[in-house]
């Protein structure tokens, strides 16, 4: 999309992909707010460990500070918020 001033706004898909090609923290939480839409069950959803993730929970997982361990957590929200179980 084009904005008035010619520069190019990201679309969501955009950001979508930029976020998974350098997940971070903040991005995590954030994404984590918007599936759950609550700090109370964001935050239990974080801290409980998961099987998916072997047994370890997604804040452990992002605390690691590894892109591709930041990026499986991310990827799971993302799932999770279109309806994608499996």
């Amino acid at each position: 999309m084009e904005s008035v001033h010619g520069t190019t706004t990201p679309t969501p898909a955009d950001q979508l992909a930029a976020q998974l090609e350098q997940p971070n923290a903040q991005v995590i939480w954030t994404r984590a707010l918007e599936v759950f839409g609550d700090e109370g069950k964001a935050q239990s959803w974080m801290s409980t460990p998961r099987d998916i993730f072997d047994g370890r929970s997604p804040e452990e997982l992002v605390a690691t500070g590894s892109a591709d361990a930041q990026r499986r957590v991310l990827e799971i929200l993302i799932r999770i918020d279109y309806g994608v179980f499996s």
